[in-house]
């Protein structure tokens, strides 16, 4: 069993919570939130205790691991809190807001030799997993071209605009677009250059995005995300990966984020170059309970996360980054 304190209890809090619900393993301990009213609706539907600072959560001897469900801007010093005070911690993603706080944030769970991992959950949704299994076993042969995308309406859940503030969130490219740059790069690896086209809004975020990742001899991949689609526009992800022996293809449109996941219209196909058309089971373990399962099951074992590093996490915030410089200078960006 492991005893988990979930720092904050807003959006990704509380799918955490939800998840957490359904794992055996998983014994969630207290939980903390500027919002007492939040933390208590999350605390009750677990039977965890709600305290009053994170600091309360960090300093508990009865707590294994700690849930950063934190806004973006505060990652970095509850990670390293955290690390330091001996919790294996658990962060939601984007990693950081620059490679600086990420360096210094692996550097402390790395002394304090407790595991740490990034929430990338692509690397656990059942339709992206499946596509890049048949990549790896050859079944598509070599990739040539990746285009992905994630569109969704302007967030309006987060606690005093922090996800659209420039220098706490950024805005839609470090937050929705780095799920498809984290899957691309766990697919192809690390891009020669990167260049990004988008529009700015009056805010300073850049939230709609356009981004190719050129790997060189002729293999490249395309990412779209926005925030500028209106609330009737559902949520959309869309990968498709054409190969040198077939193309698979995933759509998934339903509600207005990703908390209609499970009603979704999704559609997996993969269309062979012998004409046949296939459309794979896919498992259908929610994601989100794969990847803290999966978390928890390293700390039980003893064994550092290997599905998604933080030099992954720190990667995919490098390709980020390097896109945002490329929407500021319109320049190509080098890797």
């Amino acid at each position: 069993m492991v005893r988990i304190g979930i720092l904050g209890c807003g959006f990704i809090g509380k799918v955490h919570a939800k998840a957490f619900a359904h794992i055996p393993n998983a014994k969630v301990v207290a939980v903390a939130d500027h919002d007492s009213g939040r933390a208590r609706e999350v605390a009750d539907g677990l039977g965890a205790e709600v305290v009053a600072t994170a600091d309360d959560v960090l300093h508990r001897q009865d707590i294994d691991m700690v849930d950063v469900c934190l806004p973006t801007y505060l990652h970095a010093r509850h990670v390293i809190a955290a690390a330091r005070a001996g919790k294996h911690v658990l962060c939601e993603k984007p990693m950081a807001m620059n490679l600086e706080e990420a360096d210094a944030m692996i550097e402390a769970a790395e002394r304090a030799d407790v595991a740490f991992m990034v929430g990338h959950t692509l690397r656990f949704w059942p339709e992206y997993v499946t596509i890049r299994d048949l990549i790896r076993q050859g079944e598509l042969g070599r990739p040539v071209a990746l285009a992905a995308a994630r569109l969704g309406t302007q967030p309006m859940y987060s606690w005093d605009g922090w996800l659209l503030d420039p220098g706490r969130g950024g805005g839609a490219v470090p937050d929705l677009h780095i799920h498809d740059i984290d899957y691309i790069a766990w697919l192809l690896g690390r891009p020669k250059s990167v260049v990004a086209r988008g529009r700015r809004s009056a805010n300073g975020c850049w939230n709609h995005v356009f981004t190719t990742l050129d790997y060189g001899g002729g293999v490249a991949a395309f990412a779209e995300a926005t925030f500028l689609v209106p609330p009737s526009f559902p949520f959309t992800m869309m990968l498709r990966a054409v190969c040198e022996s077939g193309t698979a293809e995933f759509m998934s449109r339903s509600g207005v984020n990703i908390e209609a996941r499970e009603g979704s219209a999704k559609t997996l196909t993969v269309y062979r170059k012998d004409g046949t058309v296939l459309r794979p089971d896919v498992a259908r373990q929610d994601a989100y309970e794969a990847e803290l399962a999966y978390f928890l099951r390293c700390i039980e074992d003893g064994r550092r996360p290997e599905t998604t590093t933080p030099a992954d996490a720190r990667l995919s915030l490098e390709i980020v980054l390097a896109a945002i410089r490329s929407l500021e200078t319109g320049d190509v960006v080098g890797m």
